[in-house]
């Protein structure tokens, strides 16, 4: 009886990694819609936290006086510190469940089935940008028609955190 082989390959998170066996592929393949579940869920938090965000900035510009509306800046900040939380514990469990399925996959077989290309990262064509008061990482991505991947990759920069008045580099051309 003939063994069939597979060779599939998936790309996560701009390293493309290849399968030879089928097993493999379907380990491959699982650990991947994972990470795209995890990754959805990221985004929807993401986007509440800029909602929250936009929500605080539009309330602080009014000049609002009253103590409801305060009582409500204040409830917004508290979930904003949640989505945080939050969002930072997905982040590493996303990384933590995906290094131990790569792990797994790589002592499976042997080093020569994997193949692995390094993202490069090109900053010849980049300019510096100052944040201002509600930037985040993604809305500055998406300004520039990158990913926050790149752009921390790009700043060496290890949190999403960024601080009103700080310079980063970003892609030349905007969108």
């Amino acid at each position: 009886m003939k063994k069939k082989i597979f060779a599939v390959a998936i790309t996560v998170m701009g390293c493309t990694i290849y399968a030879q066996s089928g097993r493999d592929a379907f380990m491959m393949r699982q650990a991947y819609d994972e990470m795209k579940r995890a990754l959805q869920q990221v985004d929807v938090l993401e986007s509440n936290f800029n909602n929250l965000s936009e929500r605080i900035s539009k309330i602080e510009r009014g000049g609002a006086e009253t103590s409801a509306l305060k009582a409500e800046i204040e409830a917004l900040k508290a979930e904003i510190r949640r989505l945080r939380s939050e969002m930072a514990t997905q982040r590493e469990s996303i990384v933590r469940d995906l290094s131990q399925k790569l792990k797994a996959l790589d002592n499976a077989r042997p080093a020569s089935a994997l193949s692995v290309q390094q993202p490069r990262i090109d900053t010849s064509a980049c300019m510096e940008y100052e944040v201002a008061a509600g930037d985040t990482l993604s809305l500055i991505a998406r300004a520039f028609n990158t990913t926050v991947s790149k752009l921390k990759a790009l700043n060496g920069l290890k949190s999403d955190r960024l601080s009103i008045g700080q310079k980063i580099m970003v892609p030349a051309a905007k969108k």
